[in-house]
């Protein structure tokens, strides 16, 4: 009997030992399984944002043709900074151990709708706009079973972004949004634009019918600190939660209009780019990669942005805990030529977060037509 009852005990503490290794594995590939679908689902976002930057809208105004007045706004369909110093503060000192980045992409374009709409003609002072409600495009955009959107057309044109307008003859305009009203019967769409187009405006012949006009927006990609609502209920456990936000820019004042988080947990989010580095339309382009760390990228975004193709954009995301039985073997600081496989959290405990990280080239077909070579 006592042989039985301690082969028994043995028995039973086996299944006890194997049964919460199985568990905490279990709940551990959980926690991997979940932050690799939230990065998938973060990417894609970014990957469909950054596909329509300069949609409907320029890659840069300065490579468009713009005459008379209004005097245009310079407006640029893809910006970004690299090391943004907020992404940095958010990540705090564990930035340099881990060897990541947080940098900070703007894009510019319509990011509210897929059409562009008709003007029917313009007020005699060119302080408004108004448009072809049984245009195809309006009609899709705003008219649900013969009923007119009146919430959406408010959105779409709303205060804080810019409208497009281009002429039949190809004259480009980019004014700030005011206002905008549409009735419910669907037979009057206004919008208020300032500045003016002026009277008898000599690039806006016939008050403007016939051109067409898109709504412009801005968006940003950063990393930042997590706000009250994400906050960790226990940041000694699982540390500071740093975010990766979409925020919907107010053109006029650059202050954010919405926030919204798009990845927790971020700890990567990188930007290479791919460009064009010859600007003359008459020689065959000449294509190279740039580091995003490189100052001449920047240079060449802030003066030429026409001339990117793509973007090579890294984003990753780590587990919420550190595993003390997922080691960090890096020493100091995890090498350059290593994968951002594993994050160290707390310096002075065993273990590092896993990391699930993805890299992807997103093509930026608005921005390829190359203009004339500047003078």
């Amino acid at each position: 009997m006592m042989v039985a009852l301690t082969a028994g005990a043995l028995v039973v503490a086996a299944v006890f030992t194997l049964g919460g290794a199985s568990s905490r594995h279990f709940q551990e590939q959980q926690r991997i399984g979940t932050t690799q679908r939230s990065v998938r689902m973060a990417m894609d976002r970014l990957r469909r944002d950054i596909a329509r930057a300069g949609y409907l809208g320029a890659p840069d105004t300065r490579s468009l043709r713009v005459c008379g007045q209004p005097t245009s706004r310079q407006v640029q369909a893809i910006a970004f900074t690299n090391d943004d110093a907020t992404g940095n503060a958010a990540l705090d000192g564990m930035r340099a151990a881990n060897g990541v980045s947080a940098d900070s992409l703007t894009l510019t374009g319509n990011f509210a709708t897929a059409e562009s709409y008709l003007v029917r003609s313009l007020s005699a002072d060119g302080n408004q706009v108004f448009l072809q409600t049984n245009w195809l495009g309006f009609r899709r955009s705003f008219v649900t079973n013969g009923a007119v959107n009146t919430t959406q057309f408010a959105s779409v044109f709303s205060p804080g972004n810019v409208l497009h307008l281009e002429t039949p003859d190809g004259n480009h305009f980019f004014v700030d949004i005011e206002s905008s009203i549409v009735n419910s019967t669907g037979t009057m769409a206004t919008v208020t634009v300032s500045p003016g187009f002026g009277t008898n405006n000599p690039c806006i012949r016939g008050l403007g019918r016939g051109s067409i006009v898109s709504p412009i927006s801005q968006i940003r990609y950063s990393i930042g600190p997590a706000t009250a609502a994400l906050t960790p209920r226990n940041a000694t456990v699982t540390g500071p939660n740093t975010v990766l936000y979409r925020d919907v820019l107010n053109m006029q004042s650059g202050a954010v209009i919405s926030r919204r988080p798009i990845l927790e947990y971020a700890v990567d989010f990188n930007l290479d780019f791919v460009v064009d580095r010859n600007d003359n339309r008459g020689l065959p382009p000449q294509i190279v990669r740039m580091a995003g760390s490189a100052g001449a990228t920047q240079t060449l975004l802030q003066s030429t942005p026409w001339q990117v193709r793509s973007v090579i954009a890294s984003l990753a995301a780590r587990t919420p805990e550190q595993d003390a039985r997922f080691p960090w073997t890096y020493g100091a600081g995890r090498p350059a030529t290593q994968p951002l496989n594993r994050f160290l959290v707390f310096s002075n405990r065993d273990g590092a977060a896993r990391v699930r990280q993805l890299r992807t080239e997103v093509q930026l077909p608005n921005l390829i037509p190359r203009p004339q070579a500047r003078p």
